[in-house]
């Protein structure tokens, strides 16, 4: 059973999650989202495993992927989502669960020895692995031969798996899964994320081959201005929230 510590504030901290509620133009961007990364998925062994990540901090990359998460799980899809972004977490916040619950960085670093500990259950068909205490080598942590080999469990058990990075134009972090993912989608802000540092994120990852599916720009208006400038040959769809996480 996974574990599920005491959330805080379901109503405050969860208000962004899609729902009955969210606007119709909203979770159905989220729903083209999903439908374009569903058909990159290959036939392969094992679940697909998306990474999210972004060329600066504060553009909405941790709310989309929890969303998109959300949306998978909604069509009854065993979803597993990874807070690996262990220098800023919030997905702890999103779903309403307590900062002090151990996480990805216990594991990691041999704190705690079974998945299934730290593992939380938020709603039905998602699973959640928060990014636990913030570690003094977060780096060396996402480099480990133990976190591959843990993406290599997970697409055992999960039908899709998504991981939380931190900004490519940041750290080296989000490079050093490239080869274990199916591939990556980028999040922007529209007139916030310079153009120049997207595409620059965007060149980072393909020169050393992975492979970038799509981009998410968000903070737009519900038709979608401002999309154009950033990266200019990919797109999924459009995003719209005040939220900066």
């Amino acid at each position: 059973m996974s574990n599920n510590p005491k959330n805080v504030s379901s109503n405050s901290q969860r208000r962004r999650m899609l729902d009955e509620t969210t606007p119709f133009a909203i979770r159905e961007s989220f729903n083209q989202l999903r439908t374009n990364l569903m058909y990159t998925a290959k036939k392969g062994d094992g679940c697909p495993v998306y990474a999210v990540s972004s060329a600066e901090a504060g553009v909405g990359k941790s709310t989309v992927i929890s969303n998109l998460a959300v949306s998978f799980a909604q069509l009854g899809k065993k979803v597993l989502l990874v807070d690996a972004d262990m220098r800023r977490p919030v997905q702890y916040k999103n779903f309403g669960y307590t900062k002090k619950h151990a996480g990805l960085s216990e594991l990691l670093s041999g704190i705690v020895d079974n998945d299934k500990q730290v593992i939380c259950n938020p709603a039905p068909s998602l699973f959640l692995l928060t990014s636990g205490c913030i570690p003094p080598n977060p780096s060396e942590l996402i480099n480990s031969k133990l976190f591959g080999e843990l993406i290599e469990k997970w697409k055992q058990e999960y039908d899709v798996v998504f991981i939380d990075l931190p900004p490519v134009g940041v750290v080296s972090d989000p490079l050093s899964v490239a080869q274990l993912v199916e591939g990556y989608v980028i999040v922007a802000m529209a007139n916030k994320s310079d153009a120049k540092h997207v595409n620059a994120a965007i060149a980072t990852l393909e020169k050393i081959g992975a492979k970038v599916l799509g981009m998410v720009v968000n903070g737009t208006s519900l038709k979608g201005e401002g999309y154009g400038k950033y990266g200019k040959k990919y797109g999924y769809g459009y995003y719209y929230s005040s939220n900066k996480d």
